[in-house]
């Protein structure tokens, strides 16, 4: 497998190039044209199967910084090194000072990737007996470039909005492992069009079950075509795509079983972990570590006392309330798809579509297996006056530091039910994110739209 490990190296270096995001002399670097480019199925599916590209680092950071998820102090403000971070916390209208993004370079990476795949795949005639295979790795390259397309939407593109989507400017939509072309914006609606169509074929090509726990399966990518219909506000079809993923993927860890006294209560890496849909990380981010991360008191006070969750997500660390329940079974932070968020997703639909008896018995489904044994009441449309709110108050306890908030955040702000002010206070100044604020759209780095000419997002 020599060859594949050097042609990754020469693929970095073209994703460098089109990504033009790294120093000037990592910009004039030019892969060996003698390094071996993957030809062969077996080469293509290594190259979708290289985990530190393709399910590592996802792009999820920006939406972190930005959530309400947390707080720190202004002595750990001060002390952060990046600027991202700092300027990110705080929402500031200049985010990056000039440096390169990660989470614009790792979503167009993957892509590179996927389009590398596909572009490869398409120049095969597979024999009967490998079609099986040719249809997962293609299946596993739509799905990824969709995936990625999606993180890239949540942070540099506007929330979708039908009266206004064919005219808001969304991301650029790399469909071929070509270098050269020059890269433009094109729609939200083109944007979300795009995202629909490769998870769909994805979809459809994908294996119900992969041998390999690692790689996307058909729920994988039901679930992230679920969240795209939410960002649309389309909860039938949502809905469809969620009860077709529970229908694969629907385990549930009763948190009783867990000791939700460890450091980390949930396996490592997620290895063995019944609710991960699809394996996927946040790269390390240093405003999060445990010793900086300050939790909500409001938030942590939404929780019961009999809530299994109230000790498997949070502990004190001297006298800040700090995260600990990341999927990861780890300090970093897990943005893998999850059976918790497929029951909440199903239920916010069900109740949005009037149902609400159902909406409840969904979420109760998930509740009666986070609280002490025989202690949850179910809920019922005569307790819970008001089904939606309830649903939507569990995803939050459920789904923080999943890099869920910030997509959350900008859909349920168009509804004045849902909608928060954000607030961060540093050195006694007050900070304010109202809702639909142009904030909510990141910037494009600054030497992308230096090279590319792109229209940068106003602040």
């Amino acid at each position: 497998m020599k060859p594949i490990y050097l042609y990754v190296w020469a693929l970095c270096l073209l994703s460098l190039a089109v990504l033009p995001s790294c120093e000037k002399e990592f910009l004039e670097l030019k892969p060996d044209k003698t390094l071996v480019v993957p030809s062969t199925l077996e080469d293509l599916q290594a190259l979708l199967d290289h985990g530190a590209v393709m399910y590592t680092g996802t792009s999820h950071a920006l939406a972190e910084f930005g959530s309400d998820d947390y707080y720190v102090s202004s002595a750990t403000w001060q002390l952060l090194p990046r600027p991202e971070e700092k300027n990110g916390y705080l929402w500031a209208r200049e985010v990056y000072e000039g440096r390169p993004v990660n989470d614009w370079d790792y979503a167009y990476r993957r892509i590179l990737y996927a389009n590398t795949a596909l572009e490869g795949l398409s120049k095969l005639q597979p024999p009967p007996a490998q079609q099986e295979a040719w249809n997962q790795a293609r299946g596993m390259a739509l799905f990824h470039r969709g995936w990625a397309f999606f993180q890239l939407a949540q942070l540099f593109a506007k929330p979708y909005d039908a009266a206004t989507a064919a005219q808001d400017p969304g991301i650029p939509l790399r469909l071929s492992p070509d270098v050269e072309a020059v890269p433009t914006r094109q729609s939200v609606a083109e944007t979300y069009r795009q995202i629909l169509e490769d998870l769909q074929a994805a979809e459809a090509l994908l294996p119900d079950h992969p041998i390999v726990p690692h790689r996307p399966g058909k729920a994988a990518a039901r679930q992230v075509l679920a969240r795209a219909y939410l960002q649309l506000g389309d909860f039938a079809q949502a809905l469809d795509a969620t009860e077709g993923a529970l229908q694969l993927s629907g385990d549930l860890i009763d948190y009783n079983a867990l000791d939700t006294s460890a450091p980390f209560p949930f396996p490592p890496d997620g290895e063995g972990n019944p609710e991960i849909v699809f394996y996927s990380s946040q790269f390390a981010l240093e405003i999060l570590y445990a010793g900086r991360v300050q939790v909500d008191s409001l938030l942590y006070r939404t929780y019961d006392t009999l809530d299994l969750r109230r000790k498997a997500f949070f502990y004190y660390e001297g006298d800040k309330l700090t995260f600990k329940g990341s999927f990861e079974g780890a300090a970093h932070l897990s943005t893998a798809l999850t059976t918790g968020e497929l029951y909440l997703t199903k239920a916010e639909c069900l109740a949005r579509l009037d149902q609400p008896e159902e909406a409840l018995h969904t979420l109760n489904r998930l509740l009666e297996r986070r609280y002490v044994a025989g202690s949850f009441a179910p809920l019922t449309t005569d307790n819970t006056p008001d089904v939606l709110g309830r649903i939507l108050e569990e995803r939050r306890k459920e789904l923080l530091f999943r890099g869920v908030r910030w997509q959350d955040l900008r859909r349920l702000n168009k509804d004045p039910r849902f909608a928060k002010t954000l607030v961060r206070v540093i050195e006694g100044r007050r900070y304010e994110l109202p809702p639909n604020d142009p904030r909510y759209v990141w910037p494009i780095p600054d030497n992308v739209v230096q090279a590319s000419g792109l229209p940068q997002n106003p602040r």
